[in-house]
């Protein structure tokens, strides 16, 4: 019932994937933490016996030492702890008979016809079966129900025997009354169902349940033993056994026949309570059967003999006590996939492959170009293989890109036709895409590549890949000239410079020096308007470095760099320093001239930064309008500098900045 044996992979990981998918325990639905760890040759002891004993274990696992858990993809055995599909169960409440109606059962008369049954109590235990797995939420199982009850005869039966005595004339202190209760025992088999409301996430086999059973079987059920009689009338011989003597009055007795058929039904709702798989709950329990049963009359000496129905319910609290279950349960070793393996790949047209072939095509509007065409001729076929040796679930994706050589259509490429995931090895080249035994021009490119699932993961091939073009006869195209107009051109370098020491004056009369005669380094800019005047020139290229720059330009600009750098020296941090050119900016407008009778173009005004040492564009920004106008501007007048006074009386000089180079 507890055991069983597996034999796992010693094959290497297969990511995690596959590691999730060998471990049983994962699957199983308990946790790590629920249970303590145990050796595995400790499962031929006791219960366990039917597993495999420690020295069976070492002969097929030699090579693993002393292993106090066997739960991972590279151990011989992994050990496995669930739910067994066993469950017990123990119900304990008070009993109460059903006395045929309602009314009889709790009304203000509560009498069961003849026996008068009243309150006792049941204690019912259980053991299921369950068909359907832990981890599922309705559950189904087989199970029996047995156990004991009885019923304790109501007060006023009593009375009614008082009744029958003093209608003889007997006071009711010289009456004397024994009973015993009525007893049932029963074992029943029957169907049961569970169904899981609520689940622990520490620990999944702690779970709240709703339970509902109906049981069958057998009941044997002893009627409840009544007897009044008159000790002080001792000459009317003795009846019955409760009867100590006397003459008797009445007397209820069990019949010989004590054994019926009967059912149970149950329903209760169930609780977790530690991390044990125990449970507590509330029950509500319901029973039928036959009873038979004697009354003898002492008065007429007659003996009449019943068999009526009997029934009740009981309601109390019930426990159920669930297993785990512990062996080493059969595994075949598990194999991943492996994709290194690339389709082979096919495209054929005419007969012929198309891989990596440039077609001509024949533009009928053109008199000139009359090759033969065959526009009987079917569309391209894309078909591929599989290389892969025992493939396992392998699926293709395939996909066919085209491009048209038109400028004016987009330039990303489209897919005009594909596959996803499938088994089959043919594409069908798209209808729109093939007229009259021609392609249209464009270029086109196909990829395949292969997929294999498994339990342990999947894996994905490279892309089988290949391209062919069809080509329109290209015209001859007119080279086209740009005309740039140079509207600005400065130098930018840098120079050292002293910082000067203020002298502060304060009320009290006192002079104090702010600053301090440290030489720094700055940039200074437009220190040179050299296109004071736009220049023009017409090339070939839209964009060009200064060195390539028609006339004496260039010889300008070397001979302002040289002017700059033979500035003073400064002496720096120790050595002497002299201004030294760092970059040039430059602004250019550039049109296209009329060209392939299309008209004058402009194509835009560009900021350009270019470097010293080569001549060449680090830097291209387009220009707005705005942007172009407020380069161009000319300089603002310089502002007059302001003559020191000052400041009222405070004796402090209002033209000042402390720290401010």
């Amino acid at each position: 019932m507890l055991a069983g044996l597996v034999l796992l992979s010693f094959a290497a990981p297969l990511g995690t994937k596959a590691q999730q998918a060998d471990t049983v325990r994962a699957t199983s639905g308990t946790t790590t933490n629920s249970y303590q760890r145990e050796n595995i040759y400790r499962l031929g002891k006791g219960v366990y016996t039917d597993t495999l004993r420690r020295d069976d274990f070492k002969a097929q696992a030699s090579d693993v030492a002393e292993l106090d858990d066997c739960d991972t993809t590279f151990q011989t055995f992994i050990l496995v702890r669930r739910l067994s599909p066993w469950r017990i169960g123990l119900f304990a409440g008070p009993n109460f008979a059903y006395c045929g109606t309602w009314e009889n059962t709790f009304g203000p008369t509560k009498r069961d016809n003849t026996l008068y049954n009243g309150a006792g109590f049941n204690i019912t235990g259980t053991v299921q079966y369950f068909f359907t797995p832990a981890t599922r939420r309705l559950r189904f199982a087989v199970g029996s129900a047995f156990g004991y009850q009885n019923y304790i005869t109501r007060g006023i039966y009593k009375d009614y025997l008082y009744g029958l005595a003093a209608a003889q004339g007997v006071n009711r202190d010289q009456v004397t009354i024994r009973q015993r209760a009525s007893e049932d025992m029963f074992l029943t088999v029957g169907p049961a169902l569970t169904f899981t409301i609520a689940r622990s996430r520490k620990n999944p086999d702690a779970t709240t349940f709703i339970e509902a059973g109906a049981y069958g079987g057998l009941f044997r059920t002893e009627a409840a033993t009544i007897s009044a009689f008159i000790p002080s009338q001792g000459n009317i011989i003795p009846s019955g056994p409760l009867v100590e003597g006397g003459r008797l009055i009445r007397t209820v007795n069990p019949s010989s026949n004590l054994y019926h058929l009967g059912a149970i039904g149950n329903l209760a709702i169930f609780f977790p309570i530690g991390r044990n798989n125990w449970n507590i709950g509330i029950q509500g329990q319901g029973f039928i059967t036959k009873l038979n049963y004697l009354i003898v009359n002492g008065q007429q000496d007659v003996l009449y003999e019943f068999k009526r129905t009997h029934g009740g319910f009981s309601a109390g609290l019930a426990v159920r006590k669930g297993f785990v279950q512990k062996k080493l349960i059969p595994k075949t070793p598990t194999v991943c996939p492996t994709c290194d393996s690339i389709p082979e790949l096919r495209v054929q047209f005419n007969g012929n492959t198309l891989k990596g072939v440039s077609l001509a095509y024949v533009d009928s509007t053109n008199a000139q170009q009359q090759p033969p065409v065959n526009t009987s001729a079917a569309a391209p076929v894309i078909s591929w293989r599989s290389t892969t040796p025992n493939p396992r679930n392998e699926t293709f994706t395939a996909r066919l890109y085209y491009r048209p050589d038109s400028v004016t259509t987009s330039a990303a490429d489209q897919v005009i036709a594909q596959l996803e995931n499938t088994t089959d090895t043919t594409l069908t080249f798209p209808t729109g895409y093939f007229a009259n035994g021609q392609m249209n021009p464009g270029f086109y490119y196909v990829t395949v590549h292969n997929r294999q699932t498994a339990k342990c993961g999947s894996c994905m091939s490279e892309v089988a890949t290949t391209s062919f073009s069809v080509i329109r006869p290209r015209k001859e195209v007119v080279e086209c000239e740009y005309r740039h107009r140079l509207e600005r051109l400065e130098v930018y370098y840098r120079t050292p410079y002293t910082r000067e020491v203020a002298n502060v004056c304060y009320c009290n009369g006192t002079i104090t020096s702010v600053g301090d005669t440290v030489t720094r380094l700055r940039y200074r800019g437009l220190n040179r308007r050299l296109a004071s005047n736009a220049i023009e020139f017409d090339t070939n290229t839209v964009i060009l470095n200064l060195r390539d720059i028609p006339g004496d330009l260039a010889q300008q600009l070397q001979a302002e760099k040289a002017k700059i750098e033979s500035g003073n020296a400064i002496r720096f941090k120790g050595r002497r320093v002299r201004p030294q050119v760092q970059y040039f900016k430059a602004v250019f407008t550039v049109t296209k001239l009329p060209c392939n009778g299309q008209p004058e173009q402009p194509v835009g005004s560009f900021n350009t930064t270019i470097s010293d040492n080569s001549y060449s564009i680090t830097d291209l920004k387009p220009l707005t309008d705005d942007q172009k106008a407020k380069l161009l501007a000319p300089p603002a007048p310089a502002k007059k500098k302001a003559t020191r006074r000052r400041a009222g009386n405070s004796g402090r000089r209002s033209d000042v900045m402390f720290g401010v180079e």
